[in-house]
């Protein structure tokens, strides 16, 4: 009897794996290899420029569209997303959590709303950029710290400013612009470097849109680094930048995107990445023309998921079919 016991506990043990591979029948994901357009988070207007920090599934996504003023200026606007993932079916959802299932963390990230409040001016705001405090990003009572950078044309060009809430997680700091780093010309999409030892971003300063950087103080908050009023060497990456335009640089680990229109792509505005490694990027890579068009492609970022076989990356694109102008996508790229 004990051992018929023995064999019957090990018959159920084996029908509840196989129901369990049953139920998990795929384990890993794969984001799709032609751009999908992202549906409810777009308009008739133009919606582009997104950023969004790395929280995993569930994520705060802030993008510029002029439909708040129906096609005149540029605000941050704030959306929650999700990527859904079913092991049983296979199926995957990204878009807008349309189920309330953000419902608990969204008071943590309720402070985004305030920091745009802020930030939206009658003015044209570009290229939002949110970092998380790297010393406490979790308060004990759930909500996050944040530095917002994002870029303005009060002053008759595009000047990258600064906001944060560390002091108050309730409170933002007024915007401020980053002196050292804005010029007479257009300054706008800041990026990091994956160690936070350099910022970067594009600029017509020259001419044309190239991509610079300027080097940060390890020793020193992202935010001391920021508000700093001296003067710091700013460099152009020859290796990333054209006689055309190259803009809109994103930076995650050693992987960098962006746009350009320079010769040899698919028509208008195509995107890149190159890779940093030993010290120094590497040539630009066109995404090729599953990605590209003979349209204008903007503004990619990139997000990783553990469990998906490649990475995510949004960006935006005038390509018909949309809603109308600019609309955002995302595709799969390969790891």
């Amino acid at each position: 009897m004990k051992t018929l016991a023995v064999i019957f506990s090990f018959l159920l043990l084996a029908l509840a794996s196989c129901d369990i591979i049953e139920r998990n029948k795929y384990n890993t994901g794969k984001f799709p290899e032609e751009p999908v357009n992202m549906g409810s988070s777009n308009s008739e207007y133009d919606d582009y420029n997104s950023a969004s920090p790395s929280f995993g599934y569930y994520f705060p996504l802030c993008f510029s569209s002029n439909r708040n003023s129906k096609g005149v200026n540029f605000d941050i606007v704030y959306k929650f997303l999700k990527v859904d993932f079913s092991r049983k079916s296979g199926e995957l959802y990204v878009g807008e959590d349309t189920n309330g299932e953000w419902g608990v963390f969204s008071g943590s990230y309720a402070n985004i709303s305030n920091a745009i409040q802020k930030i939206n001016t009658p003015f044209n705001e570009f290229g939002p950029y949110i970092i998380l405090d790297p010393k406490n990003v979790y308060r004990s009572d759930g909500n996050i710290l944040f530095t917002f950078l994002y870029s303005n044309n009060e002053n008759g060009n595009q000047d990258i400013r600064y906001m944060q809430n560390l002091d108050d997680y309730r409170v933002f700091t007024d915007p401020q612009p980053i002196t050292w780093l804005n010029s007479s010309k257009d300054d706008a999409y800041p990026t990091l470097a994956q160690d936070s030892s350099a910022i970067y971003f594009c600029s017509d300063r020259e001419g044309n849109f190239d991509i610079y950087k300027a080097l940060l103080d390890n020793t020193k908050s992202l935010y001391k680094n920021f508000e700093d009023t001296g003067s710091k060497t700013i460099t152009k990456e020859v290796v990333l930048s054209s006689t055309a335009n190259d803009k809109c640089p994103f930076i995650k680990d050693s992987l960098m995107v962006f746009t350009s229109d320079r010769a040899g792509g698919y028509g208008g505005f195509d995107l890149y990445y190159s890779k940093f490694s030993n010290g120094k990027w590497s040539e630009p890579v066109n995404f090729g023309n599953k990605i590209n068009t003979e349209y204008d492609e903007y503004r990619p970022i990139v997000k990783f998921f553990w469990d998906f076989t490649n990475d995510f990356m949004i960006f935006s694109s005038n390509r018909p079919g949309g809603k109308g102008g600019f609309d955002l996508y995302y595709v799969g790229i390969d790891k």
